[in-house]
């Protein structure tokens, strides 16, 4: 059976796919593998990746305990944002960046936290 956070995950990735500038050869010359340090991160892109994988985190963190919660959701947002990061590289109008990577993973904790302190209600 499909964990009910599980939906989520198509929805991230079909977001991140290249729609324009699709190309069949990756273009590793465009990764920025560390983070807060592309010039085109703004702070919209930013806010965007915390809010598609802040759902994830406070599904996901919902009935667990807390380390094992949060654990869990940034561990799984991890995945998630850095497999739909892998699908820019075949974009040329997209760069695959860290940025987005850590900013998805601070939405999946603030989510997490979230849920645990609506559950401790």
């Amino acid at each position: 059976m499909r964990p009910k956070w599980g939906w989520w995950v198509p929805v991230v990735i079909a977001l991140s796919l290249p729609v324009f500038g699709f190309t069949r050869h990756p273009q590793w010359s465009r990764v920025h593998l560390v983070p807060f340090t592309d010039p085109e991160d703004k702070l919209r892109d930013q806010l965007a990746n915390i809010g598609m994988l802040l759902p994830l985190g406070y599904l996901y963190a919902r009935r667990r305990p807390m380390p094992r919660a949060l654990a869990g959701a940034v561990g799984w947002a991890a995945v998630v944002s850095i497999a739909a990061e892998a699908t820019q590289l075949f974009s040329t109008e997209r760069n695959p960046s860290a940025t987005d990577v850590a900013m998805a993973i601070c939405g999946a904790g603030i989510g997490a936290a979230i849920a645990r302190l609506r559950g401790l209600d």
